[in-house]
């Protein structure tokens, strides 16, 4: 009986040490959850589950979080004092305009160019440059306020500008490019958490500026942010990890622009982008002639930025858990679009309009908006990788890229045409045209799910793609498994 015992034990104990250096798909845990193994001390007591992300995972959001933060704080620090100053100097309305547009230019033009580099130079050295050439920048634009005449202050602060543009297009597509890369698992999270942060900067950043405009004048905004964007590098250099310093093949723009369903997703997030900076300079006129106070409308359009930024993170990780990225994109347009029908329609028949009605509907579209643009980074990479694109930082880099250059386009778009649609047809016609747009959405989004199911790539099942980090060992596994 002690022999048989002895040999079922050993029988017992080869079967248990096959089992765990074979691991079922099913079995396997997923990266960044702790193995039950992990969660039991030597002692054999039952430990509490680690965290979601991992500590390397951390410090990676943790450093892009206070780069994106003070890099878009730094953007929109002069959109409160600047035009006062520039237009004490005799500038026109129209060039201070394109000395705010031009940044979003700069940056959508360098957005796709620093994703194509990111793998060749280095995520980590893209995001520190970036960041460097940004807070730069700013400290310098405190400057030209010394500019003796009005064409040297025009001049420089157009060069300044753009010359942030690129530096903040390095910062935050390698910091999108990087944690899309570092959470694989959680794309649609860890994004959404960069964006919560831009949302934040956008609702903040001109407060802040005024403060300090109208505590210490011109120069201290720029010093202060400029000098915090600066403190972010230095603090990112120890906490950064090395994640995506490595050199990879850059994958190929053009292969990744010839998949349909990338452009589909290209056009939801622009429209998301270009109907929320519509009403940058649009809706304050609209409210004041709803006899809306200062702040009352300072405070709307807090809402605005700040209901952007907390929903994104909640779409985001809808997206990582349901794999549901097209039904958000549907959502989100049809919301988008009803909430803008309510608020334009009135103005268009004369029927008379109160201040609940935009009080209400504003927080509410920052919501859609969010749940219309937040999920087509994750869609865009399930797409490439479906497609056949092998996953890594080359293709997040370059899928970043696109995505930011996309939502800067939307960001330059969105302030022009709204501005001449109000200019020469009403503020009404302006929220109808948001409206229609986010219904195109809406519509190109269903018809190409149903060709993309009938006629192209049919029904997107999850798929298990490589990952450089595994090793041959379990390569070979899933190559055995799939046989």
């Amino acid at each position: 009986m002690e022999l048989q015992t002895h040999e079922n034990g050993n029988m017992e104990g080869s079967q248990k040490d096959a089992n765990s250096q074979v691991p079922s798909p099913m079995e396997t845990p997923p990266r960044g959850l702790a193995t039950p193994e992990e969660a039991v001390n030597a002692d054999g007591d039952q430990q509490p589950a680690k965290s979601r992300f991992t500590s390397h995972q951390i410090a990676t959001i943790v450093g892009t979080f206070f780069a994106a933060l003070t890099n878009m704080m730094a953007y929109s620090v002069i959109t409160v004092f600047y035009p006062i100053e520039a237009k004490k100097r005799g500038i026109s309305q129209t060039v201070i305009g394109m000395v705010f547009s031009v940044f979003s230019l700069s940056y959508s033009i360098g957005s796709p160019l620093i994703g194509k580099m990111i793998p060749i130079v280095g995520a980590r050295f893209a995001f520190l440059a970036g960041s460097f050439i940004t807070g730069g920048c700013n400290i310098l634009f405190g400057f030209i306020i010394d500019m003796p005449t009005n064409a040297t202050f025009t001049g420089f602060s157009f060069a300044i500008r753009i010359l942030e543009g690129l530096g903040s297009a390095a910062a935050l597509t390698s910091s999108s490019a990087i944690v899309a890369s570092v959470c694989p698992d959680d794309v649609g999270k860890a994004v959404s958490l960069v964006e919560t942060t831009v949302g934040f900067s956008f609702a903040i950043g001109p407060a802040v500026g005024g403060l300090l405009y109208h505590v210490a004048g011109f120069r201290i905004p720029f010093f202060v942010l400029g000098g915090l964007v600066l403190s972010t590098v230095v603090v990112n250099y120890f906490l950064m990890p090395n994640q995506g310093n490595e050199a990879e093949e850059s994958s190929s723009v053009r292969r990744v622009l010839s998949i349909p369903a990338v452009w589909v997703a290209l056009f939801a997030n622009f429209v998301g982008f270009a109907a929320t900076a519509s009403l940058e300079p649009t809706l304050a006129i609209f409210l004041d002639e709803l006899n809306f106070s200062v702040m009352a409308i300072s405070l709307l359009f807090v809402s605005l930025g700040l209901g952007y930024g907390l929903f994104a993170v909640i779409w985001g990780a809808i997206a990582d858990a349901k794999k549901c990225t097209r039904i958000l994109i549907v959502v989100g347009a049809s919301g988008s679009g009803g909430l803008f029908l309510l608020l334009g329609l009135p103005q268009i028949l004369h029927l008379p309009v109160t201040g609940v009605l935009p009080g209400v509907t504003i927080p509410i579209a920052a919501a859609t908006f969010s749940m219309l643009a937040t999920p087509t980074f994750v869609d865009m990479l399930r797409s490439a990788e479906w497609y056949g694109i092998p996953s890594g930082l080359g293709l997040t880099a370059v899928i970043s890229g696109l995505w930011n250059s996309s939502a800067a386009l939307g960001s330059l778009a969105g302030p022009l045409l709204g501005g001449v649609i109000t200019e020469y047809y009403g503020f009404g016609y302006s929220i109808m045209t948001i409206a229609c747009t986010s219904f195109a959405v809406l519509i190109i989004t269903c018809l190409f799910g149903i060709w993309e199911f009938r006629c192209g790539k049919g029904k997107r099942e999850p798929r298990e793609a490589f990952s450089s980090e595994d090793n041959s060992n379990d390569q070979e596994m899933r190559l055995l498994s799939s046989k």
